[in-house]
């Protein structure tokens, strides 16, 4: 992975402390310090934070920048370029000011700041993939090239859910526990507390009405997805008819019975009594069991696992380390060259894949025979969801039917010169096909395999589906993102996403090593990254802070170390913020010494400079049609990442013969 490569991290964001962490457990030897010019020949990569350094230390980090001899990775809020350039943006302030906050909370509530300092983390998981990858361009190519990585467009990269509805010209609102897309998916009532009860496909849909017995629940209003979404409220308030006859664990074990994706809110404090917790990391259930939750105690955690692809080790020629400058253009992407195969739906691996295919990987997208289910999701253009294509961008697709022999040979061909599979199925799933590590290594010993779910391989819950909302009940993050004092889930996908981005990390570290010989098996728990943000959280607080209503929306107000919420809000109350405006209530709070920004909603980026600017493209479909797609939020100056593509339908199988792959 990274052994061998020296890192230096200085500033004080969280994003670096982060950075550090998931650095050393990618193999890399990190050090705290001084940046100075010199130190681009001690060191291989310097990680900084420009917009909240000082004067001086700012003029150090341009000169080593513009050096040349070193990687030098820079997260900061807003970027160096644009209106907000500059801007010293805290977590929360991000959070507003990209629409991010205003997803999250109830529909008839207030904006709730995610309880886990959410863009920190993605940009330092965005960040260390970033790096890895500039390494092995480094060590291929011999390139050397700096890094600038936005909160901000972390942020405006978690929306995919929402922005499919800004896209079509629709107003954004907070859904609570709900989904936006699908139903039912909310947290229910039970006889001894809540559980989240999660479906997206009409098969999970006819299970859970059968299981109910509810006789409304056969109105014809619920026969379809869109006419279940849009009877939300009496959908939900029939079936918690039924879950309110039962308790927690009952309904848990009548939704494992019947494979629908359901869970209980667990507690940060709980974590370590959390069954699949504690049987993945007894160490640090340990020490929270005996000393509580410090600010070290995430460190325990980690967010993914590697191990050989088999249990021998595989012979393999070894990659040439010689640098060839004629192979590679100077813009070809970090990982040109590279091929993947991703076997995945929804949000998690599509993540991966999209992110391997911006860095210039080919990657080959494999869907069952009808196509993945979101592709079907509205809005969207010709019968293609914008939710999709957001996640899915720059790939080739094909569908196979993965029970047919014909079609896993097939697959078998395509594994074989792969370079990495990377999928989101039930744990096991891959293998009852015929594709279980053993097999995988005969088929290509060099095979970097990563298998992405909610609970992990070695798991107390083997039988156990799990959906984003699922994990962020469980993993903790629900418990610390509150609306009115009840839990409520991140908006976005977080679990999905942060998911999605620990496996990008540590893909793109073991490609970062052109010397590895073995296959590599690579795990990830979503639960295990949920709870790792959500003792970081714990143990690092945040300051506090608060939404206040205006006539047009709501601003965030931030505390100093002297005024708790209760001080902000009647701060708030004597600033008349109720009966401004939210920019004329950021001018007058700033007159007052208190620091507000505007919560934007998420239907106003389309229409804001910087969204457009550093985020938003356009691409075209095979007939011609714009599609809109998301940039990646991290530049590298001399290899960048790209998104150009929109994915087609999938190629099918023609009498035993498969045409050339649609794009």
């Amino acid at each position: 992975m990274l052994n061998g490569v020296r890192i230096l991290v200085r500033g004080a964001r969280d994003a670096l402390r982060l950075g550090a962490t998931l650095l050393e457990r990618a193999g890399a030897q990190v050090t705290f310090g001084e940046a100075q010019p010199s130190d681009g020949f001690a060191y291989d990569v310097i990680v900084v934070s420009s917009d909240v350094s000082p004067p001086s230390e700012r003029s150090t980090i341009a000169e080593l920048k513009a050096a040349g001899a070193h990687i030098v990775c820079d997260i900061t809020a807003t970027g160096p370029h644009g209106a907000r350039a500059g801007m010293r943006g805290t977590d929360a302030q991000i959070q507003a000011i990209s629409g991010l906050m205003d997803t999250t909370g109830f529909a008839h509530g207030e904006p709730a700041r995610i309880g886990v300092p959410f863009t920190e983390i993605s940009a330092a998981l965005y960040a260390c993939a970033a790096i890895a990858a500039a390494v092995r361009v480094k060590r291929l190519r011999g390139i050397v090239q700096n890094i600038d990585v936005t909160l901000f467009g972390c942020a405006a990269s978690a929306l995919t859910t929402f922005l499919p509805t800004a896209f079509a010209q629709g107003t954004v609102g907070r859904v609570g526990n709900r989904h936006p897309a699908c139903a039912p998916w909310n947290a229910y009532v039970t006889r001894d507390g809540w559980i989240l009860i999660c479906t997206s496909t009409e098969e999970q849909w006819r299970k859970i009405k059968s299981a109910a017995r509810v006789p409304p629940l056969d109105d014809p209003r619920f026969a379809t997805l869109r006419g279940r979404v849009a009877n939300v409220d009496e959908l939900d308030a029939l079936i918690e008819t039924w879950t309110a006859t039962l308790s927690t664990e009952e309904c848990l074990q009548l939704c494992e019975q019947i494979g629908v994706a359901a869970g209980p809110i667990v507690s940060v404090a709980e974590l370590s009594s959390e069954p699949n917790f504690r049987t993945r990391h007894a160490d640090a259930a340990m020490q929270i069991d005996t000393q509580g939750i410090d600010g070290d105690t995430y460190r325990r955690v980690p967010i993914f696992n590697t191990s050989r692809l088999t249990k021998d080790t595989c012979a393999a020629p070894r990659m040439s380390t010689s640098v060839d400058r004629t192979a590679y253009g100077q813009h070809t992407g970090p990982l040109a060259g590279i091929k993947v195969v991703e076997i995945g739906q929804y949000t998690t691996a599509p993540l991966v894949g999209k992110h391997l295919a911006a860095l210039g990987a080919e990657v080959v997208k494999i869907e069952p025979p009808d196509g993945e289910v979101a592709r079907s999701w509205t809005p969207g253009q010709a019968g293609t969801s914008y939710f999709f294509v957001l996640n899915n961008t720059d790939k080739q697709t094909i569908a196979l039917d993965l029970k047919q022999e014909a079609d896993r040979a097939h697959l078998s061909g395509l594994l074989a010169d792969a370079d990495v599979l990377v999928e989101n199925l039930r744990p096991g799933a891959l293998a009852k096909l015929g594709f279980d590590r053993e097999t995988l290594g005969k088929i290509n010993p060099r095979l970097i395999y990563c298998s992405i779910s909610g609970f992990g391989i070695a798991s107390a819950y083997p039988a156990r589906p799990a959906f984003d909302t699922v994990i962020q009940a469980m993993g903790g993050l629900m418990d610390l993102t509150r609306s009115a004092g009840e839990p409520v889930k991140l908006g976005a996908s977080g679990a999905d996403i942060l998911g999605g981005q620990a496996a990008l990390l540590a893909i793109v570290s073991c490609l970062a090593d052109p010397a590895r010989e073995d296959g590599t098996f690579v795990e990830i728990s979503m639960q295990d990254v949920a709870a790792w943000c959500a003792l970081f959280a714990s143990g690092n607080r945040e300051p506090q802070g608060i939404a206040v209503a205006c006539i047009d929306g709501h601003v965030w107000l931030e505390s100093d170390r002297h005024a708790d919420a209760a001080a902000l809000a009647v701060r708030a109350r004597d600033a008349r913020c109720s009966m401004l405006t939210r920019e004329a209530a950021v001018t007058a709070l700033a007159n007052a010494g208190i620091s507000a920004v505007p919560v934007a909603r998420v239907h106003e980026l389309v229409e804001d400079g910087n969204f457009l600017a550093d985020m938003l493209s356009v691409a075209r479909d095979g007939s011609g049609a714009f599609w809109p797609v998301l940039k990646v939020p991290y530049r590298l100056s001399r290899t960048p990442a790209r998104v150009r593509a929109v994915p087609g339908a999938p190629t099918r199988t023609v009498s035993g013969c498969f045409a050339t792959f649609a794009v």
